[in-house]
């Protein structure tokens, strides 16, 4: 092989490889394609124990550079609090399909997590799924979770800004409803996984801003694998894609959603990208 070739082939390998270098950041300029205003994609947490929680200063420019800020859902919106009520109703034949010795292993593993086990009488397996996870973050106190998507709106680049909504909160505790069966619930509590160590790990992950690793977190796991990663993150994803172009045209956005959304070949970057978009990550 001649040489120029050797040397080109050199250079390509090196571009890719700083260019992968560049991939890491939760922030995403979202330009071209018609907009006459640039709009942004933000990878959020959701939420994060105080000692540990931050927003990015050029998250807080971008904001305050845009029209209005689009999250997946405002919980913080009454309207969607009273809809949740109506959707967190115990489903007291849940088990059913359980022996007799897994549900006493359920039990013993939801009073490891100091959560009583009667908690099933009270509200429906995706509240107490949600509960686990935020157990799984060992705050101090329910007092000392910081809810990101509530940050955000609280911010003084956001005051006065519209927040809009890319799905409705009954349709989130319904897709979590339908993801997880009782054996799915039986088998994640009797798992050998440590909540709070991968969490921490998680964590460490997400304000470092390294996508590959919350990709490898996240992604094709023994939950997240087949339909339910489809369910949960690729048919969400194209859902959005379907709004946010009109959005943009309109007003210049910043988009905060999960990180896990953002990655992969089916994330919100790529199918910017697909449509048209350039996407370029924003660093500090």
């Amino acid at each position: 092989m001649e040489m120029k070739k050797i040397l080109l082939i050199c250079a390509s390998l090196l571009l890719a490889i700083w260019a992968g270098a560049q991939e890491n950041s939760l922030l995403w300029k979202i330009s071209g394609n018609g907009l006459t205003k640039d709009s942004y994609v933000f990878g959020t947490l959701h939420m994060a124990c105080s000692a540990d929680f931050r927003i990015p200063e050029k998250v807080q420019t971008a904001l305050a550079a845009s029209d209005a800020l689009a999250v997946e859902v405002d919980v913080s919106n009454p309207k969607n609090m009273t809809l949740l009520q109506s959707k967190i109703a115990p489903k007291p034949t849940f088990f059913d399909s359980l022996s007799a010795e897994k549900k006493k292993s359920i039990d013993s593993a939801l009073v490891a997590n100091d959560i009583p086990p009667t908690i099933f009488d009270q509200v429906s397996p995706a509240v107490a799924i949600s509960l686990l996870a935020i157990k799984g973050f060992d705050c101090a106190s329910m007092q000392d979770i910081k809810m990101m998507e509530n940050e955000l709106k609280n911010l003084p680049e956001a005051s006065g800004k519209p927040v809009s909504e890319l799905e409705s909160a009954t349709f989130q505790i319904d897709l979590l409803d339908s993801l997880f069966t009782a054996e799915d619930l039986y088998q994640y509590l009797t798992s050998m996984v440590d909540a709070k160590a991968y969490t921490k790990d998680l964590v460490a992950a997400y304000f470092s801003e390294n996508l590959q690793k919350i990709e490898a977190m996240t992604m094709n796991t023994a939950f997240l694998s087949g339909p339910k990663q489809e369910k949960l993150l690729d048919a969400r994803n194209q859902e959005w894609l379907q709004k946010m172009p009109d959005m943009m045209q309109e007003k210049s956005f910043v988009f905060a959603v999960g990180a896990a959304h953002l990655v992969g070949k089916n994330g919100v970057i790529q199918l910017l990208r697909d449509k048209g978009y350039m996407v370029t990550p924003v660093k500090n």
